[in-house]
């Protein structure tokens, strides 16, 4: 019994030793989530690409239930959720974007595929599109992503 533990503990202890030496070799796991923007459908966008836009110029705009949002939702998102009356979002988002004098809004949910930003971008383009000074964006990989790429948000 005592050499069985003995083999144990030198086999975890091994494990362990090898596991430490790839992180240092390798790094850390990639969690990014992939996005391509050649193949993303219409007025999707990368994070990469938001990325590279000025901080003060997007307004963003979090889709996902409210309870969500409050927990962690992007500092100065604005909730326009399933439980959001079209109306009040819509001019939320009127109002975030004058104030702030931004030209982009980036719409995210969960994830990829989550149909709520699409819904919220579609609400949002139409009044985009009247008042003609800003641009109405899904973000690829919604939440997720964010998450993913540890933006501290």
């Amino acid at each position: 019994m005592r050499t069985y533990l003995i083999s144990l503990v030198v086999v975890v202890g091994l494990s362990l030793l090898a596991t430490f030496a790839t992180y240092l070799i390798v790094g850390p796991p990639d969690r990014s989530v992939p996005c391509d923007p050649g193949e993303l459908e219409e007025w999707f966008v990368c994070l990469a690409d938001v990325r590279q836009w000025e901080a003060g110029d997007i307004v963003w705009v979090d889709a996902r239930p409210k309870e969500d949002w409050e927990v962690n939702g992007v500092e100065g998102a604005i909730h326009f959720g399933d439980d959001t009356v079209p109306v009040d979002g819509e001019e939320a988002v009127i109002v975030a974007v004058s104030e702030r004098e931004a030209s982009k809004v980036v719409v995210y949910c969960n994830q990829s595929g989550c149909g709520s930003s699409k819904y919220v971008a579609g609400r949002l383009r139409p009044v985009a599109e009247a008042f003609e000074d800003f641009q109405v964006f899904v973000l690829e990989g919604g939440y997720k992503a964010l998450k993913a790429e540890r933006l501290g948000f």
